[in-house]
C-alpha cells in the first residue's frame, strides 16, 4: 500500500479544468499524485494524515492575487488566507515609499519577511522620476513594473502621461520584463503598438470600461503578449444601485452601469479578460455573481488561480496538478453568509459588501500542504521573479 504524508479525498475537486472526484496526495509540500474518477476511490492509497471532504465542499487550488497592497502585511495576508488566497503580489504603488528604487524593494522584503502568512512578491512602480532606471527594479527580482495612467487610480497616486507610459513600456520590454498598467482605451493603442514593435509583454489591469474590450480582442487575435484582468466589484456592483455609501465612492476603478458589467462578464466568458484579481471577499463575490450566469467553480479557479499565476510567471502553483505546490482552498460553494459591517478582517474594497449575502464559504486554506492558522507564526515565503 502506497503511503503519503497527506491524502485528501474530495468528492468534488477542480482538476483539469473541471469539477470531478479526486484523491490528491502531498509529500514535502508538493502534490505527489492526483487520481480522478474511479482511480480516486483506490483503497490502496493511504496517508500519514487524511482529509476526507464531504459533498458540500469543493477542493480548489489556492488563489493567486497579483494586485494587492501588503502595506499592513500581518492583517492583509491573514485576510487573504481567509479568502482562499495563498500567494499575493503587491502592486508597489501604495507603500511609503512606493517601490520606485532598488532600496525600496530591499526595504519591502525586510518588512514582509516573517510577517506574511502567505507567499508574497512585489511589483516595481514606474513614476515620472524613475523613468530610465526601471531595469534596476527588474534586476532586484520584482515580478514586473506597474504604472497608472493619468486620470486613473486613487487620488494622490503617482501617474504617467501617455508619452511617459509608452516610454516606460519600451524600457521594460528592452529588459525583458512585464509591464502592468492601469490605463483606459485612450492609452491602450500606443501601448499595444509597443508590444507589436518590441514583442514586449503587457498586462492591462483593472479593466473597467467596455471600450477597452475591442482593443483587447484585437490584440488577442494578433497573438500579442497581452493579458488583462478586472476586479470583483466591477463584476458585482452597478451604478444604478448605490449601496455602500462613501465606501463605494472610493472604489478604484469606480463602478459603471449594469450594461457595462455584463459586457465584462462576456469578456471573461470568451477569454478577452483572462483573470479576476481579488480581495478578502473576492472569491465569494465572484462566485455569487458567476453562478447566476451559468459558470462553476472551475471557471472561478481559472480566473483567480491558474490565470493569475500565469500572468506573473508562477508556474509552480494555481492548479491541482502533480508536481505543483500543495496550495488549496476548501470551499463550501452552496453555503451563504452575510457580510457584517465593521468586521475587523474587511479591507476598504470589501466593506462595500456590508449587509450583503454572499455564497461560498472558505472552510480552510492550505499552503505547502499545511492548513494556514492565522493565529500561528507567519511562514509565508518572500518571492522573487522566476527566471527559468
Amino acid at each position: 500500500m502506497a503511503q503519503y504524508e497527506l491524502l485528501i479525498h474530495a468528492r468534488r475537486a477542480v482538476v483539469d479544468g473541471r469539477i470531478q472526484q479526486a484523491a490528491v496526495t502531498v509529500d514535502g509540500g508538493v502534490i505527489s499524485s492526483v487520481r480522478t474518477g474511479s482511480e480516486a476511490r483506490d483503497i490502496g492509497l493511504a496517508g500519514d494524515h487524511t482529509i476526507d471532504l464531504g459533498d458540500d465542499v469543493v477542493l480548489m487550488p489556492g488563489l493567486v492575487d497579483p494586485h494587492v497592497s501588503t502595506e499592513d502585511v500581518a492583517v492583509g495576508t491573514r485576510s487573504a488566507a481567509q479568502g482562499g488566497i495563498t500567494t499575493v503580489v503587491d502592486y508597489g504603488t501604495d507603500g511609503d515609499p512606493a517601490a520606485t528604487r532598488p532600496e525600496d524593494v530591499d526595504r519591502w522584503r525586510e518588512e514582509v519577511t516573517g510577517e506574511s502568512v502567505v507567499d508574497a512578491g512585489l511589483w516595481g512602480a514606474a513614476v515620472p522620476d524613475n523613468l530610465g532606471r526601471l531595469g534596476d527594479l527588474l534586476d532586484r527580482g520584482v515580478f514586473g513594473v506597474s504604472a497608472v495612467a493619468a486620470g486613473r487610480g486613487v487620488t494622490g497616486a503617482p501617474t504617467l502621461d501617455h508619452a511617459q507610459l509608452v516610454a516606460a513600456a519600451e524600457e521594460v520590454a528592452a529588459h525583458g520584463g512585464l509591464f502592468a498598467v492601469d490605463a483606459g482605451a485612450g492609452d491602450l493603442p500606443g501601448l499595444l503598438e509597443v508590444c507589436r514593435r518590441t514583442g514586449g509583454r503587457l498586462h492591462v489591469r483593472a479593466v473597467a470600461d467596455h471600450e477597452e474590450l475591442p482593443l483587447l480582442r484585437d490584440a488577442r487575435a494578433e497573438n500579442l503578449a497581452v493579458t488583462a484582468s478586472t476586479s470583483p466589484h466591477m463584476l458585482a456592483l452597478v451604478s444604478e444601485v448605490t449601496h455602500g455609501g462613501s465606501a463605494v465612492a472610493r472604489l478604484d476603478p469606480p463602478i459603471r452601469d449594469a450594461a457595462n458589467r455584463e459586457l465584462l462578464w462576456d469578456a471573461l466568458r470568451d477569454g478577452t479578460v483572462d483573470a479576476v484579481t481579488s480581495a478578502r471577499l473576492g472569491l465569494s463575490v465572484v462566485w455569487t455573481e458567476a453562478r447566476r450566469r451559468g459558470f462553476d467553480l472551475a471557471d472561478v479557479a481559472r480566473w483567480m488561480g491558474g490565470n493569475t499565476a500565469a500572468v506573473v510567471g508562477l508556474r509552480d502553483r494555481g492548479e491541482i496538478r502533480e508536481g505543483l505546490r500543495a496550495d488549496f482552498a476548501a470551499v463550501a460553494d452552496d453555503e451563504a453568509f452575510v457580510v457584517l459591517p465593521g468586521a475587523r478582517e474587511l479591507g476598504s474594497a470589501d466593506s462595500v459588501y456590508a449587509q450583503r449575502a454572499l455564497a461560498g464559504v472558505v472552510r480552510w486554506t492550505m499552503r505547502g500542504g499545511a492548513v494556514i492558522d492565522p493565529r500561528a507564526l507567519a511562514f509565508g515565503t518572500v518571492l522573487t521573479r522566476p527566471t527559468a
